[in-house]
């Protein structure tokens, strides 16, 4: 398979897409080199999802001592420092550093490049004056911030989903542009940690989630404290400095004023390919973005984009992108899994295969809801965590199509429903799996007994006839 220098895949970005990526390669027995131009890991790591995780863990904790009266505790409003919750943060990065360093991954026979590399040809690429040549090219270069073009902006200071956490001390009031899963997360965070927090969004929060789940999120988010703005637009920003930021909006004929004493934008990201040179790659592009096939190749069919570059939000699906492509590029059989949605909020949203609105375009009349409150577990009762449902759509034959799920344990939930989906299986089926008592998963076997009123025919599966679905 190789040629020229003898590289089977040269990989650009050493994010989670891209490492995943070359672990997966080295073990299908190529010769993988991996360049990076800033710090391994990528954004994930070091500014995004892991440190946002970080925030959300110590805001979480203040949201407990702050409620702890639900329990019968007596405490005070939780004392927070700012500071020492970014050093945690820093502290834990660099903790778990080592599993993303070039020493770990050259452990794993992975040659390592620092440098910002640009395409010479269809096959060559530059990093630093040095010529790679290679069989394939697997572009995991993440996403980078969108800021909109707002009048009096460039002479006031903001902070990205990136640069927030260089906050040292709590802001009086953190004003929020951005109702996405990234703004509604940070913004719940700062709530929880004692900030006052605005939040505007030109449109709807989430879209393209299901406004039944979003609205669960949103009301407990708005009971916190949060003030949210939406189908509002921002006319001009002015302040600096030692001075307040002063956002002027417009909701219709509707003009306000929010003053605050920091502005974070988490309007969106789009895919970072400056400096590539896709042109002399004889990448095909649509607009800014390149035309992709199946796993992520590109008109140049040694080249493939993948993770977030490639549309795939989470880290999780960043990865399962980058091992589909280099299971293509080996000729491997592969198959495309359901990858579950996230929300990180608190409660979280997650959710997998078909929506509502998706299931009404494609089948009109011909499916079902199911939907079961969080509050109906005991485990909910018991935590105090009343809010969230769950949500099943199923076609005329009982099959599952997809589900939704809003609660503190959502992300461990879908994957069940990702199962269901991918077996073929029935909601009835589900019935023959165990929740342990007391837990969330007790919300599965509740679906299956509120749909079996309704059908009665519809008798859950005993654990036989589950695992002759389950296994191959």
């Amino acid at each position: 398979m190789a040629q020229g220098d003898g590289i089977d895949l040269c990989i650009i970005g050493a994010g989670p897409a891209g490492i995943a990526a070359a672990e997966r390669a080295v073990a299908r027995g190529l010769r993988v080199v991996l360049v990076e131009a800033g710090e391994f890991g990528g954004v994930a790591h070091n500014w995004g999802a892991l440190p946002a995780q970080a925030l959300a863990a110590a805001a979480e904790r203040a949201h407990q001592i702050r409620t702890a009266r639900d329990f019968g505790l007596g405490t005070d409003e939780p004392r927070i420092n700012f500071a020492r919750i970014n050093a945690r943060i820093r502290a834990m990065i660099q903790e778990a550093s080592p599993t993303v360093s070039p020493e770990h991954l050259i452990a794993q026979r992975i040659e390592t490049v620092s440098g910002r590399a640009r395409f010479t040809g269809p096959s060559t690429l530059d990093v630093g004056g040095r010529s790679i040549k290679a069989s394939h090219f697997l572009i995991a270069t993440g996403t980078r911030p969108v800021v909109p073009d707002i009048p009096g902006l460039d002479g006031v200071p903001f902070f990205t989903p990136e640069t927030i956490f260089e906050v040292t001390r709590r802001p009086s009031h953190l004003i929020v542009v951005g109702a996405g899963a990234t703004g509604l997360a940070l913004a719940q965070s700062h709530v929880r940690l004692g900030a006052k927090v605005t939040l505007v969004e030109m449109l709807e929060p989430l879209a393209g989630e299901d406004p039944e789940l979003v609205d669960i999120v949103l009301r407990r988010m708005r009971a916190e404290g949060l003030e949210l703005h939406t189908h509002t637009g921002i006319v001009s920003v002015a302040g600096g400095d030692d001075q307040d930021i002063v956002l002027d909006i417009k909701a219709g004929p509707h003009e306000d004023r929010i003053v605050g004493s920091h502005l974070l934008f988490a309007t969106g990201r789009e895919p970072d390919f400056q400096g590539l040179g896709l042109e002399l790659a004889r990448v095909a592009m649509q607009g800014r973005r390149p035309e992709l096939g199946r796993f992520g190749r590109t008109a140049n069919r040694r080249i493939f984009i993948v993770g977030d570059a490639a549309g795939h939000e989470g880290v999780h699906a960043a990865r399962h992108s980058a091992e589909l492509a280099v299971d293509a590029i080996t000729g491997s059989v592969s198959k495309e899994g359901l990858v579950p949605r996230i929300v990180h909020t608190s409660p979280a949203i997650a959710r997998v295969g078909m929506t509502e609105a998706q299931a009404r375009a494609k089948l009109k009349d011909r499916f079902e809801i199911v939907r079961i409150a969080l509050a109906q577990t005991d485990a909910a009762r018991a935590r105090a965590q009343p809010h969230g449902q769950v949500k099943i759509i199923i076609d005329s034959a009982g099959r599952v199509l997809g589900a939704g799920v809003v609660g503190p344990t959502a992300p461990e939930l879908v994957p069940v429903f990702a199962l269901a989906i991918a077996r073929n299986m029935t909601l009835s089926e589900l019935g023959g799996l165990v929740a342990p008592y007391p837990s969330f998963a007790q919300i599965i076997p509740l679906a299956v007994a509120e749909y079996a009123r309704d059908h009665p025919g519809a008798a859950p599966a005993g654990w036989r006839r589950l695992l002759k679905r389950l296994l191959p």
